[in-house]
């Protein structure tokens, strides 16, 4: 029973006989894993990725976010997205708000732990 090549095969083995001036590069192997989450169409909140990288580096430590949050959307969508990226690394975000009178806002305090 002779072993039939596929026609990718065929055409990677010999180009000149289907046009191909050289066989294209579809693929490029690399050394480890892929980065996570890329290329999936959607772009990261920078805003969300310095506060998450910042609080990554200093696990186990309260931190104040100082970013003009005015309503309870805003909060909760910070919340929401500390949240979603600590469950991917495995870790906890612990969080605590309050509403400021004097400014008319909310502070937010957020901890990574393991």
């Amino acid at each position: 029973m002779a072993i039939i090549a596929s026609s990718e095969t065929q055409m990677m083995q010999n180009p000149q006989r289907f046009a191909m001036a050289e066989p294209t590069k579809l693929v490029t192997f690399i050394k480890g894993e892929p980065p996570v989450n890329l290329g999936r169409g959607r772009r990261r909140n920078p805003v969300i990725t310095e506060i998450y990288g910042s609080i990554i580096t200093h696990r186990n430590e309260w931190a104040h976010v100082n970013v003009p949050i005015t309503s309870k959307k805003q909060l909760g969508s910070i919340r929401t997205s500390l949240y979603l990226r600590a469950q991917k690394d495995n870790l906890s975000l612990s969080t605590a708000s309050v509403f400021n009178e004097r400014t008319k806002m909310y502070d937010l305090w957020v901890m990574l732990t393991n």
